[in-house]
């Protein structure tokens, strides 16, 4: 089968090879990926740049994996402030968090940081895959305890209250994320990295 969007020709073995990176189904055979997909009405949508894949106010229905392009996860508080909380990337899951949720709706929104492919999985065909296969549990159980680790760094970072504080504990995190690099290569722009840091660009750049 093939997928054709505005000249871009994805097939199904370039599907079963992202998926197969993807760390839900770590250890898993392309022919045990085959049989997953078999089983859901699953769907393939294209999204522009800044384009919305879940809103927070949308019906919690689907769990997205990224075939192309990548997306940004990001939290709305009250004031209106928008808050960065991490990016994806081909072949990572997004909103897997939502699975066993109780809450009707998507805690934050995902918007394409380009023009990206997402793979989505109906939310209540991964509920009853999950129930009858352990390898697919604890891979996602995983996922979650990585995905917690993250947001008490973000906790952690959001608590400094001086700039130069979070600037500093941004560069430590990814010195640790790479020791024997001798550089420190930032996955952000200068306005991802204000909005990451949670802080004005114009400071972050003086």
């Amino acid at each position: 089968m093939l997928h054709s969007f505005d000249k871009l020709v994805i097939t199904m073995s370039d599907i079963f090879e992202i998926i197969a990176h993807c760390p839900l189904f770590k250890n898993y055979s392309t022919l045990q990926i085959r049989e997953f997909l078999a089983g859901t009405n699953y769907s393939i949508n294209r999204y522009k740049k800044n384009q919305l894949i879940f809103r927070m106010d949308q019906p919690i229905t689907h769990v997205g994996i990224v075939l192309t392009g990548s997306v940004e996860v990001q939290k709305v508080i009250q004031s209106g402030r928008m808050i960065n909380l991490v990016y994806k990337e081909r072949g990572e899951i997004i909103a897997e968090g939502t699975v066993f949720s109780t809450i009707p709706t998507y805690p934050c929104q995902v918007t394409s940081r380009e023009t990206t492919d997402i793979l989505l999985l109906p939310k209540q065909y991964m509920f009853q895959a999950l129930g009858c296969n352990p390898s697919l549990l604890t891979n996602l159980l995983q996922l979650m305890s990585d995905k917690l680790i993250m947001l008490n760094t973000k906790i952690e970072l959001l608590s400094y209250c001086s700039i130069q504080s979070k600037i500093a504990f941004s560069l430590l995190h990814c010195i640790n994320q790479n020791p024997v690099a001798q550089v420190i290569e930032l996955p952000y722009s200068k306005k991802a990295w204000a909005e990451h840091l949670n802080v004005p660009r114009p400071s972050l750049c003086r």
